[in-house]
């Protein structure tokens, strides 16, 4: 599992869409439109981008790997949307690089 966890303004987005594109992989975020134009602007525009919507209603291409844009967000949102409750807190482990697989 690739992890890209930097400050803000870092290159962060565009690395995962660079990445997805690589990988013939989705990008799933909350916000479809605002993503499709920057990868656009970063020269994937084939890269394939969905929200939630799109996973519940299976309208994806299957058997490809996932990357979440803005994994906070996503969480947060499918939390607020699906249940009603707020994303107060969150861990997250990030792997040694010598022991990643």
């Amino acid at each position: 599992m690739k992890v890209i966890a930097r400050p803000v303004g870092t290159g962060k987005t565009r690395e995962l869409i660079e990445t997805a594109a690589k990988e013939n992989g989705i990008v799933l975020t909350v916000n479809r439109a605002a993503l499709r134009t920057k990868a656009i602007a970063y020269g994937y525009p084939d890269v394939e981008i969905i929200e939630m919507g799109d996973m519940i209603y299976g309208n994806f291409s299957p058997n490809k790997k996932v990357f979440v844009h803005k994994m906070d967000d996503f969480v947060q949102d499918f939390l607020w949307h699906e249940y009603g409750l707020e994303l107060s807190g969150y861990s997250v482990a990030l792997e040694d690089s010598n022991n990643a697989k």
